[in-house]
Parts: structure tokens; sequence; C-alpha cells
């Protein structure tokens, strides 16, 4: 006869460890976004006193552009390592937000924006359970084949 038993296995090391990297990931990419925000106010100022001065050269889209792709590769990797629909609904949201800060096309892409990502968040709200994926247990079924002859092998 065979028994089964659920095994609960804890988050591993390796998620652990997973996760803490990309949040050091994110801290580092949030702390560039407000370098290169500090930077530009600097240059704002030396283009108002008219002085011919540009500390840096490269535009602000081209930046949040670049700082969002690796955003959305940061979100994308923990998505892969979670599995949970949370992580996916936030990597959606920010491939829209990312649409709409850097293309920004017209008004009506951006009222389609905003509604999507009113959608998300609507959607983690109410139907997504977060409390069930967030720090849940892995469970295994382990089938334990005993002998039909009684022998127990433990």
């Amino acid at each position: 006869m065979k028994k089964r038993r659920k095994i609960k296995l804890r988050s591993s090391v390796v998620l652990n460890m997973l996760d803490k990297v990309s949040k050091f990931f994110e801290m580092a990419l949030a702390a560039l976004i407000l370098l290169v925000v500090a930077i530009k106010i600097f240059d704002v100022i030396f283009i108002v006193l008219d002085w011919d001065l540009a500390i840096l050269t490269m535009e602000i889209e081209n930046i949040l552009s670049l700082i969002f792709t690796l955003v959305i590769g940061i979100e994308f990797t923990r998505m892969l390592f979670r599995h949970t629909p949370e992580t996916v609904l936030d990597v959606l949201l920010f491939v829209i937000a990312r649409q709409m800060i850097i293309l920004a096309e017209g008004s009506v892409n951006m009222l389609l924006g905003v509604i999507a990502i009113a959608g998300i968040f609507a959607v983690k709200k109410y139907l997504v359970d977060a409390k069930e994926y967030r720090d849940a247990e892995l469970i295994l079924d382990e089938v334990d084949a005993d002998d039909d002859s009684g022998d127990s092998a433990s």
C-alpha cells in the first residue's frame, strides 16, 4: 500500500539570496536615479545662468529608458524564481509604466496606460490573494513505496 505524505520545504537559501540580490540591485538603481536627477538639476541651473557647462550630456529620457529596462529585467528574474501571480503583475506594471513615461505618444495612449495600471492594481487587490503566495511554503507530494510483504524500510 502506498502512503502519501506532504513535505513542507521552506524557502531555500538560494531563493533568499536571489531575493536579497535583486532587492540590492533595485536599491542601487533607485540611488542612481536620484543621482541622475540631482545632476540634471545642476544642468538646468547652468542653462538658466547661461553657462555653457553640461555635467551629464545624455538626455534624461534615454537614462530613464535604460534604468527602466534594467528594473524590468530585475523584476523578470524575480518572477522566474518566485512563480507567483503577484510578480507577473509587477512585471506588467513596470512594462506599462515604462511605455507611458518613455514613449508618451499621446493622450489616448496615456489614458489607456492609466486604465491598464488601474486594472493591474484592481487585479492585485481583488483577485490575487497575496497572503497565499507571500512567504508560501512549497508543498511536494512524496510517495512512499512500501513493500506489500510488510517490510518497513526506513
